[in-house]
């Protein structure tokens, strides 16, 4: 018997809630910051995370 080791949907999507939870944290800490590059690199993840969390 072959065991699987990937991920069920659900716990895809749950890493991906994680993840986005932690860059929308980044990018407030950057916000206060004033750092520009910092902001654009967060907000590009979360949009990225974003689309993954459509399907």
């Amino acid at each position: 018997m072959v065991e699987e080791m990937g991920m069920t949907n659900e716990q895809y999507k749950g890493m991906l809630l994680d993840e986005l939870e932690d860059w929308k944290e980044v990018l407030e800490y950057a916000k206060e910051a004033g750092d520009e590059k910092v902001i654009r690199k967060a907000e590009k993840q979360i949009e990225k995370i974003n689309e993954k969390l459509k399907f």
